[in-house]
């Protein structure tokens, strides 16, 4: 399949992920690039609570109830906010402003949408990585049950709840396009990566840098420009989730801090930005609640900030604050309660926040300084423009919050890939799994920003230094006294902007960028020795669709990659996970003895008790070199108790006849 062909798969994908929220945003009286960059965050709210609310009523999964509860939330949004229009300033929309957004959000779609794709391969193709397993199962789960929610997809390995945004807008995907899970899955992840995340990233950025073109510009540059995101999400793991959920980050971030009065552009009507903040956070929890323990800790400098500053307000007339301070210091203290005994609350068991320190300290101090995180090639000119930032930023005390929430980003992957295993590490960031991948990911959320604000910094510094220049030579010339210096031209500004944004687009893209898009290739690329599954093992799913009715049931061994089945040819198999709660005695038997049915006297009775009729074999190669053996499904052929339908190379095809 080649790209081309992608587009309906492609639009429909950019409808799910805007249209719902669209239609809120503009009863929420957002306009102008708000409206666009808020969009897909409210619909990914309304498609995760629509998918929650279904099998409460009895509805089954489909884009009407998306549909039904966005117009329900737009009638409530356009009475809240027509009540409170004699408080509100309605903002400039349309202007040219917004244009140079769009501008910047093309450019960046441009940069990050042709290395996805590059990264991708094929449309049809699928990451050859271990999650992967489930995140296709269970798009195929919610296809079969027609429920979405985030406490019924879960069911498909046993397990109460399961943060199912994601999975919830592919299918919506899947559904309007009447494409496969594959193409979907790829469709959906390149809007995310290529649009989803510059539009954030520019709109938070506007927060500090102003709506101006060059801020737009360079924000949409920049979000492109790091390696750790969005790349590195559809490469390892795979973290489709995250992949979502941080893309959502830098947008709904942009909200916390027009709520907080720190925006150069408050752009949201001032009550509305409060439900704003309401309907974003049940899409960010719902597409990964880590990413909403992130976005707490990183305006948690925000809020001291404003707090501290508040509270020097308040001292200089304390008789007549007093009633208010000691209000907002008990709420200060009420709202970190309530974030502490979050945060220890949404974390994982401890048994899968395994993961070990990766580098010493000194170490991940060097990868945070020089963007090479996760082992990747530095990026010499993302790191000088964020140095600049930082610099640049210090210098303005009304900035320092923003240097706290980058802080607070990279302190957290610094605790993560370099302190010892421990209380210590476990609480600050056992909610990623001690995962320092998840971590590194978080950075670039916040660092766009900084990154942005050191380049305009530079290109004003540059552009100060020609204009003097330009005016010495200006009075050095046959000019009357009394003539004045005529104001600088607007143009040899605007070149020196064009410039610094083409010299950034090209030399951005080298170092961790390109190392990521290569890795990420090689991860998805179908292959006589691919990782999940091989060439030969993808033929005999493709048999399987003529070959196995529609209700079979398939005895296969998941860590060697036939559970795909159930994704990619509509065939349930025993176990549709290789972590599943809800493996039992009977998957047991029939893993480790189905080839001695007609001698183990315990074979049949957990056929005929797993509806088994159909058998894969795809021999003993696992995912990430596992080793699962099972010696029940291994060379069927001499058993008698099955019959080869299909087979290419050393992938099998069985249909399963030793309980007749």
């Amino acid at each position: 399949m080649q790209w081309l062909s992608a587009g309906p798969e492609i639009l429909a994908a950019t409808g799910v992920l805007i249209v719902p929220g669209l239609l809120l945003g503009w009863f929420l009286r957002l306009r102008g690039f708000a409206l666009l960059a808020l969009a897909p965050v409210f619909s990914v709210s309304l498609i995760s609570v629509a998918a929650i609310v279904c099998p409460i009523v009895g509805v089954p999964w489909s884009a009407l109830p998306v549909l039904v509860l966005a117009l329900a939330a737009s009638a409530v949004a356009g009475v809240l906010s027509r009540h409170k229009r004699g408080a509100l300033r309605s903002p400039r929309a349309f202007d040219d402003r917004f244009v140079f957004a769009l501008l910047g959000t093309l450019l960046a779609a441009v940069i990050i949408g042709a290395r996805l794709v590059y990264a991708f391969g094929a449309p049809d193709n699928i990451s050859q990585t271990y999650d992967n397993i489930f995140h296709l199962n269970a798009i195929q789960y919610i296809l079969h049950t027609q429920q979405a929610s985030s406490f019924t997809v879960g069911g498909m390995t046993g397990i109460p709840f399961y943060p199912a945004g994601w999975h919830a807008v592919v299918s919506l995907t899947v559904q309007l396009s009447g494409t496969g899970i594959p193409v979907a899955v790829n469709a959906t992840n390149l809007v995310i990566g290529a649009l989803v995340w510059p539009m954030a990233c520019i709109f938070l950025c506007q927060q500090v840098l102003g709506q101006s073109r060059m801020a737009a510009l360079l924000a949409g540059t920049l979000s492109a420009a790091f390696g750790a995101f969005p790349l590195m999400m559809v490469d390892f793991g795979v973290l489709y989730p995250n992949l979502l959920s941080i893309s959502l980050l830098p947008a709904v971030l942009a909200v916390g801090i027009q709520v907080l009065h720190l925006s150069a552009v408050p752009d949201i009507p001032p009550v509305l930005r409060y439900l704003a903040v309401i309907v974003a956070l049940p899409g960010l929890a719902l597409a990964h609640p880590s990413t909403l323990m992130a976005f707490l800790a990183f305006l948690a400098p925000a809020v001291v900030f404003v707090f501290v500053k508040s509270w020097r307000k308040w001292r200089r007339n304390w008789p007549a604050s007093r009633s208010r301070a000691l209000a907002w210091s008990g709420g200060l203290v009420v709202g970190a309660a309530a974030v502490l005994l979050t945060w220890q609350a949404v974390r994982p068991i401890a048994e899968a926040a395994f993961w070990p320190p990766i580098h010493s300290p000194l170490g991940s101090l060097w990868e945070l300084a020089t963007n090479s995180l996760m082992n990747r090639p530095p990026a010499i000119v993302v790191s000088i423009l964020v140095a600049a930032g930082v610099v640049a930023m210090a210098r303005q005390r009304n900035l320092w919050w923003a240097l706290g929430m980058f802080g607070m980003a990279c302190a957290l992957f610094l605790v993560v890939s370099s302190f010892s295993p421990g209380r210590l590490r476990d609480f600050v960031t056992a909610i990623w799994y001690n995962d320092s991948y998840r971590l590194a990911a978080l950075v670039p959320a916040v660092a766009v920003l900084v990154a942005a604000y050191g380049a305009a910094w530079l290109v004003g510094l540059l552009r100060r230094r020609l204009e003097d220049r330009a005016s010495r030579q200006g009075r050095g010339g046959a000019v009357p006294a009394d003539a004045g210096t005529p104001p600088p031209s607007s143009a040899p500004a605007a070149r020196l902007g064009a410039m610094a944004i083409v010299v950034l687009v090209v030399l951005t893209q080298f170092g961790g960028v390109q190392y990521a898009t290569d890795k990420a290739h090689s991860n998805y690329q179908l292959t006589a020795d691919s990782q999940l599954i091989t060439r030969d093992e993808m033929s005999v799913l493709q048999d399987m669709v003529s070959l196995v009715p529609d209700d079979a049931v398939v005895a296969a061994n998941a860590w060697n990659g036939s559970a795909l089945a159930y994704a990619l040819s509509n065939r349930r198999t025993i176990q549709l996970h290789v972590l599943s709660s809800s493996f039992t005695l009977d998957d047991k038997i029939v893993l480790d003895s189905l080839r001695e049915a007609k001698t183990n006297p315990t074979v049949c009775p957990a056929v005929r008790a797993l509806d088994v009729s159909y058998v894969l074999d795809f021999g003993g190669q696992e995912i990430n070199g596992g080793s699962h053996p099972a010696p029940g499904l291994d060379n069927l052929e001499g058993s008698g108790v099955a019959t080869l339908l299909s087979r290419h190379g050393d992938a099998k095809l069985f249909k399963f006849n030793g309980c007749d």
